[in-house]
């Protein structure tokens, strides 16, 4: 279905990088008129990243920025220029949400803070996603995916108990936590300004979002006083509970052991009888103890066997294990995935027939139909004219002053 539960929702949305664009395309994606402000100057960092179609690099041929900027229009600008800024304050006239993910200050220093944004239209939604938020100590610090993984615990959780932290990538403040945090804030923002007619600025700090990612952890330093430490793909409670080697070339399986019962049931499926009758292994702190010898037992097993038939195996047997997959397995193997309908194929100007990720749901039994994403200031004439009303002589004019950037 091509999803307009939003349409009438605009967005002067000023985000770049990972995490603020995430949070405009679910928008964007679900109907509302979300308008990109960038620059082809000081382009956006994830155009100019990878994976590049063919290999070959150009701002619009990034899968990156693609898969998080779909169904948006693009306006290319000179934010430099107060020609450029007087552009975007037209523009803001018009939105219903201004958003932005830079460090603090950015906006103030464009002429477009809140307090600024707030005269231009009084129930504007800002949205402002700072790493440490807008204001305290290190508020000036700045933050991409990593550090903030790193400074939020993730890091120091992720690895083995005898090695140093392996940072998880920005997967968790870029892809999970933040975007969705920041959705659904504004999402409420709108919803009280449809109550009261009243707008509101959301401070987002990105480490407070993406602390909510470490989960248990927190609660074991605040309930107990104890620092967990790194276990690798162990778990302090439950054994096994780990990752094994399945026949195969880098082939492998992720078993999961959380109750006693789940545990006789691993261990019969696997032969291990003796192991069964122990009854040192009847409790999850004797198998805690025994991870060692029962890894091993496991791997005996698991090694000879295909990973989907250990899979099969266990899940048969009431144990939770799943297959280790990677990206090319889930797009071109994955069956669960195929009947859903999960992966969307969409054609770009640059990028081709690309596949996508849909958003992880159906409604009513359809999925949520995708819009390419934009070519850097691909829309700027259509919004100017037909948004802001400028004429063509205007519009060629910001065009031969360098305003107008692409």
């Amino acid at each position: 279905m091509k999803a307009d539960f939003l349409r009438g929702i605009r967005f002067a949305d000023l985000t770049w990088a990972g995490a603020g664009p995430f949070s405009t395309k679910i928008f964007a994606d679900f109907g509302a008129e979300v308008i990109k402000v960038e620059s082809a100057t000081r382009v956006d960092p994830v155009r100019l990243g990878g994976p590049f179609r063919d290999g070959i690099p150009g701002v619009n041929r990034s899968g990156y920025f693609a898969s998080r900027n779909t169904g948006k229009r693009s306006v290319a600008l000179n934010l430099k220029a107060a020609e450029g800024r007087a552009v975007v304050r037209d523009l803001i006239r018009t939105a219903d949400v201004v958003s932005n993910n830079f460090g603090p200050g950015a906006m103030e220093r464009l002429g477009l803070g809140y307090e600024e944004v707030r005269r231009i239209r009084p129930d504007v939604i800002y949205l402002s996603m700072p790493m440490y938020g807008e204001d305290g100590p290190l508020s000036n610090l700045l933050g991409v995916g990593m550090t903030i993984s790193a400074v939020t615990g993730l890091m120091s959780l992720t690895g083995y108990h005898d090695g140093p932290p392996l940072g998880p990538g920005t997967h968790f403040p870029d892809h999970a936590a933040n975007p969705y945090h920041a959705a659904f804030a504004v999402l409420a923002a709108l919803r009280y300004r449809r109550r009261t007619g009243r707008g509101m600025k959301i401070d987002l700090a990105q480490v407070e979002s993406t602390i909510n990612c470490v989960g248990p952890a927190v609660l074991d330093q605040a309930i107990t006083g104890q620092e967990p430490q790194r276990v690798g793909n162990r778990s302090a409670r439950h054994a096994p509970h780990n990752v094994f080697r399945c026949k195969g070339e880098d082939r492998w399986c992720a078993v999961t052991v959380l109750t006693d019962a789940q545990w006789l049931a691993l261990a019969r499926t696997i032969g291990a009888e003796a192991l069964a009758a122990d009854p040192q292994l009847a409790t999850a702190a004797g198998r805690v103890a025994r991870a060692d010898e029962l890894e091993a037992a496991v791997t005996r097993w698991t090694r000879l066997h295909e990973a989907e038939a250990v899979m099969s195996a266990l899940q048969a047997a009431g144990v939770p294990a799943g297959v280790v997959a990677d990206p090319r397995s889930l797009i071109e193997q994955d069956p669960q995935l195929r009947h859903r309908g999960y992966w969307q194929r969409l054609d770009h100007p640059e990028l081709k027939v690309a596949t996508y990720t849909s958003p992880p749901f159906r409604l009513d039994g359809e999925r949520v139909e995708l819009t390419r994403p934009p070519l850097i200031g691909e829309h700027t004439d259509a919004v100017l004219a037909g948004i802001l009303g400028y004429d063509a002589a205007r519009i060629a004019a910001l065009r031969a002053s360098g305003t107008i950037e692409a």
